[in-house]
């Protein structure tokens, strides 16, 4: 399983340029920084560490696109090129590659969002701070595990669409509608009760359940709701693995 992992973060280094979205990010994190460090110059305000973090957390945007691509470069892609025959000709059983290839978008997706919010607090450290730095960090640390939950959903979610599909621009399609459009619908339709059934209010863990959000929660309970999530996660994966062992490859 180790050796399908390092594979896929290889191929996912190379072929689906995670090289270049590092640098993407590293650009527009210093851009930020450089946009705050004027405002508290210019305009007589007080920016601190933790509002620098609070509205870095909100990059998570990208990475959470970029997960998409991720995933359906690893499946949709490969059905495409043809590469992924070179897999399945190996001694490896179809659901171990599947799962290597959901584990490693998931755990590179994850670790992206979790070194960019490093990379922030280190920035952050350049404004005064209210706090001690240590839980500071910690509040960063929180935006990740507070993100965690909407990764496993989207990457889960893209996987269904990908081995049923295998397209690569259908794949992306789908999987973005729903991400910009959720929203939308959930605030139109927010007065009925029913909403609180539809998958896509429970995504955004943060919004919903963090201390400090205006937001009232679908559940009461931070963990039925992520429980509710997991049973949809169960979904995407199970219909996925028997989709793709069932597939043929041409």
């Amino acid at each position: 399983m180790m050796n399908l992992l390092i594979n896929e973060w290889m191929k996912a280094w190379y072929g689906r340029k995670v090289w270049i979205f590092m640098s993407v990010m590293g650009v527009a994190v210093t851009f930020t920084f450089f946009v705050a460090l004027l405002m508290n110059m210019n305009f007589d305000l007080m920016i601190t560490t933790e509002d620098f973090i609070t509205v870095g957390s909100a990059m998570s945007f990208f990475v959470i696109l970029y997960s998409f691509v991720l995933i359906t470069g690893a499946i949709s892609g490969e059905f495409a090129s043809g590469t992924i025959k070179q897999l399945l000709i190996r001694p490896v059983s179809r659901h171990r590659i599947l799962l290597s290839k959901w584990v490693a978008s998931l755990l590179l997706s994850i670790g992206l969002y979790a070194l960019m919010m490093l990379v922030i607090f280190l920035f952050g450290l350049f404004f005064p701070h209210q706090q001690s730095l240590v839980d500071t960090l910690i509040d960063a640390g929180l935006f990740v595990l507070y993100a965690t939950p909407t990764f496993v959903f989207y990457v889960s979610f893209a996987t269904l669409v990908a081995v049923i599909t295998r397209n690569t621009a259908v794949t992306v399609v789908i999987t973005i509608l729903p991400y910009f459009f959720a929203d939308i619908f959930l605030m139109i339709a927010n007065q009925y009760e029913w909403t609180q059934w539809v998958v896509f209010r429970h995504i955004d863990v943060f919004t919903n359940y963090h201390p400090a959000s205006f937001f009232e929660p679908p559940f009461e309970s931070m963990w039925a709701s992520i429980g509710f999530l997991g049973l949809h996660i169960a979904v995407f994966l199970a219909v996925s693995h028997i989709v793709f062992k069932k597939r043929d490859v041409i």
